[in-house]
């Protein structure tokens, strides 16, 4: 009776048929044509990565490795840390203001990790703190730092707060954001300790993210080299972990860092698997620095201009920088590694293992901590921006010469004699064989002078 019911009821409605048909054939139809779409995007990411098109701040690859003086260790700068009162939006449990950037390596890592101490003991970590660890890892190697680099940055964690985001009730503001506990010593908060009276804000400080670059610092570092991160130390790769981490640190115990290298050395190595920076990897050497900190202008550019400054040349070899408000003074960097070759009341030039020199114009010679035989490494700041003559107000002039580049990718570009996109090429023998710096920095996948932010 129920059969026959049924049967007669869909005899009545013959179109109940009909559109069952419709939604199969629609949704196979969406399958398909969802398979094609995702194909067709994984082709063109496919090609976008393949030309480095990503912005990752890749080196092309150098022909004279051997006679390199250094590797890379920073990334392009990052926006500045949220300066608010109020706790940032968090996805990290720590006010990490990080949105979509979060440690890939978290969620399959372990629920804990024992990791040894000292020279006989052990310590069990929990999710949190090897979420903190991973962290570390992550934007450690976002920023082009060494397993070395990442190494002392562990071991300072560990010891400082055994990788805990710490409050402290000496500074009550820093109670009203998340935290893994409560700590009392001075103004110190965070997994590195780093003081409020110092480092920053409580708010900055309170972030995972901001605290991991602070120890980091470098060229791009949110303390501006002060007080120093680990990249601000000249020379740090040659010290001892524990040595490097106290010359950050400044400890009433400078020799606490030591028991946790083993565990830091560990810790990368069951952590830092799959996790790796912005940069490439196969024939990739490292990475390009900015010269100055982000946010400034252009103020002239590459190629022929009008000049009203007296002995000032009306074909530029160069691009002009500056920062707003207060250029004068700024901190000025290599932008890769190399030694210096000349440093005259005008000039100072680096020169590169591939033969290409940088140029760095302006810069007060009393105010530069190199001199001519200096190996430097890229990020390492090497002057300051002045105001030497023949010059119109405090700015940075850089240039890149490559009449001795032996680079293949470098010898692509066009030199300044050859330059048909612009009004006039080079005519003097003084202006020639040098090359665009934006073109340069492309060769990096880094843009030199961002549309809204260097105009």
């Amino acid at each position: 009776m129920t059969d026959l019911t049924v049967d007669e009821e869909e005899s009545r409605s013959p179109w109940k048929r009909i559109v069952a048909v419709l939604c199969v054939v629609g949704l196979i139809f969406a399958m398909v044509a969802g398979g094609f779409l995702a194909l067709f995007m994984g082709i063109i990411a496919s090609s976008a990565g393949a030309v480095g098109s990503d912005g990752s701040g890749c080196v092309p690859t150098s022909t004279t490795a051997s006679a390199s003086w250094g590797d890379a260790t920073s990334t392009p700068p990052t926006p500045p840390a949220s300066t608010s009162s109020k706790p940032p939006a968090s996805s990290t449990g720590w006010g990490s203001s990080s949105t979509g950037d979060a440690a890939p390596a978290a969620a399959a890592a372990p629920q804990s990790i024992e990791i040894p101490y000292g020279t006989s003991g052990t310590v069990t970590l929990n999710e949190k703190q090897i979420a903190i660890a991973t962290r570390i890892i992550t934007i450690g190697r976002d920023l082009g730092v060494s397993d070395q680099g990442l190494k002392v940055a562990l071991m300072t964690a560990l010891q400082e707060s055994r990788l805990r985001m710490l409050a402290n009730s000496s500074v009550p503001a820093s109670l009203d954001y998340p935290h893994d506990g409560v700590g009392s010593d001075h103004d110190s908060v965070n997994p590195f300790q780093q003081r409020v009276s110092g480092w920053g804000t409580v708010a900055e400080l309170m972030d995972l993210d901001y605290s991991i670059k602070a120890f980091f610092g470098g060229p791009t570092g949110p303390n501006g080299g002060s007080p120093r991160g680990l990249l601000d130390v000249k020379g740090w790769e040659s010290m001892a972990p524990g040595v490097a981490a106290q010359t950050v640190q400044v400890s009433a115990f400078p020799d606490a860092y030591d028991k946790w290298e083993p565990a830091a050395e560990q810790l990368i190595a069951t952590l830092g698997e799959g996790i790796t920076g912005g940069g490439c990897s196969g024939s990739i050497e490292g990475e390009i620095q900015l010269p100055l900190r982000s946010d400034y202008n252009m103020t002239s550019g590459y190629g022929p201009r009008s000049s009203g400054v007296p002995g000032a040349s009306t074909w530029h070899a160069a691009i002009d920088l500056q920062r707003w408000p207060n250029p004068c003074g700024d901190p000025v960097y290599a932008i890769l590694p190399g030694k210096v070759t000349l440093s005259s009341a005008l000039w100072l030039s680096i020169e590169h293992a591939d033969g290409y020199v940088v140029s760095y114009l302006h810069m007060y010679k009393s105010q530069r901590p190199v001199d001519v035989g200096d190996t430097v490494e890229a990020g390492e700041q090497i002057g300051v921006v002045g105001n030497v003559p023949p010059s119109g107000g405090c700015h940075l002039d850089l240039r890149i010469n490559v009449a001795n580049n032996t680079n293949p990718e470098v010898a692509k570009l066009i030199l300044s004699q050859n330059d048909t996109r612009l009004p006039r090429p080079a005519t003097l023998p003084e202006h020639q064989n040098f090359v665009n710096p934006e073109d340069f920095f492309d060769l990096w996948g880094v843009d030199l002078c961002p549309a809204g932010s260097c105009q």
